[in-house]
């Protein structure tokens, strides 16, 4: 299998939980349908038809957070105010919505496939976008730093425990533990250790006729922070000797 990775930079970032009422929590990593949502900006197709084409050429993505590596700190956390009009029948009322919003990340976004002519399409797309490439809202404009060339990318054998700042398909909050030797050797005195976070995420959509979408099929996926290492090895491939979990949106 092929596969390549871009990396995006942006002053700030915002991946709603599509939970979310009146507080939109960010999630720590963009999700698979943003990862996607990215590629279909870089070609100039619409969510649904680029969707349809990930399912149907069995695109796989990953992500992860490389901020630290990159700027030397973690990524900061801030929250935005947005007024918003509420029309009812007879009158029309307002509210504030709290909005969480992530500050200067950097993350990788990892794409792979089978079909080298699809690939090499999409990898020419991110050295020429057709339209603006965003993290989030239309305000979190997104830079284009870097898209690595295709290489082959292989699983890794028998899986990989040592995952940080990754988006993990499935459940996997009770199959990790802290690595004490790590925290210890590398952290500052003071330091925060972050729980996996679990959500459940949209993996399949319906569409109406104008392109709106909702989301019909939902599965968990697991956010990993740093300072953990899998009791269980977790499947992945090898970008660059960087292990990386992989996910398919092609219907079962």
């Amino acid at each position: 299998m092929k596969g390549f990775s871009v990396v995006l930079s942006a002053e700030t970032a915002s991946f709603r939980d599509p939970g979310a009422q009146l507080y939109h929590g960010t999630l720590p990593l963009p999700p698979v349908s943003t990862i996607i949502g990215i590629a279909g900006a870089a070609l100039g197709k619409p969510f649904q038809q680029v969707w349809e084409l990930f399912q149907r050429y069995d695109v796989k993505v990953g992500v992860k957070d490389i901020t630290r590596s990159r700027r030397g700190i973690s990524p900061g956390k801030g929250l935005d105010l947005w007024k918003y009009r509420k029309i009812k029948t007879d009158e029309v009322g307002s509210d504030v919505l709290k909005r969480e919003f992530l500050f200067r990340p950097v993350y990788r976004l990892y794409y792979s496939c089978e079909n080298m002519e699809i690939l090499e399409e999409l990898r020419q797309a991110f050295l020429s976008p057709a339209w603006a490439l965003t993290l989030g809202t239309s305000d979190d404009i997104a830079r284009l730093e870097e898209v690595s060339p295709i290489e082959t990318i292989e699983q890794v054998e028998g899986g990989a425990e040592e995952l940080n700042y990754c988006l993990v398909p499935g459940d996997i909050s009770d199959n990790y533990s802290f690595d004490w030797e790590k925290i210890i050797r590398n952290s500052p005195i003071h330091s925060s250790l972050e729980l996996p976070l679990v959500k459940q995420l949209p993996i399949e959509f319906v569409f109406n006729s104008d392109g709106e979408r909702k989301g019909c099929r939902y599965k968990p996926f697991t956010f990993l922070s740093g300072n953990q290492k899998l009791k269980n090895p977790c499947p992945a491939y090898s970008f660059c000797m960087e292990p990386v979990p992989l996910i398919s949106v092609a219907k079962e």
